[in-house]
């Protein structure tokens, strides 16, 4: 059905603006389309699939908080282990004397790729923020 819709418009673009006839073509063709959606079938759809989104709805805003809520714990959790190595790290370490910035050359702005929220999965990565091997 789509697919139909696309192949639709595009042929009607494609009149348009392939037309020599101008506005009487374009007023024209404005007018099937109005008539079309107009129709009881396409009106039919429509209420449908308006009624499908205000069912659906409810369940979509509390999969997307809980998303967001999610998201902000792993946030915090990254900043908060952010903060504490900034800190512990404030200090050098004799191995860190022939060391120059940190590991990946952003000298304190590394933000690790992984995370250590039970919830989240690790996208291929290790603790020192390199690809697994």
């Amino acid at each position: 059905m789509k697919n139909k819709l696309l192949l639709g418009v595009g042929i009607a673009v494609g009149y348009v603006l392939g037309s020599r006839s101008g506005r009487a073509a374009y007023d024209k063709l404005k007018a099937r389309a109005a008539g079309v959606w107009d129709s009881k079938p396409v009106q039919d759809k429509v209420s449908v699939a308006t009624e499908t989104i205000k069912e659906k709805a409810p369940d979509v805003a509390d999969h997307l908080t809980e998303a967001a809520r999610r998201a902000g714990t792993v946030i915090g959790s990254a900043m908060h282990r952010d903060a504490s190595d900034s800190a512990a790290s404030a200090k050098p370490s004799a191995s860190d004397a022939g060391t120059t910035g940190s590991a990946t050359g952003t000298d304190g702005d590394h933000i690790p790729a992984h995370s250590t929220h039970p919830e989240t999965t690790n996208l291929g990565t290790t603790s020192d923020g390199g690809p697994k091997n």
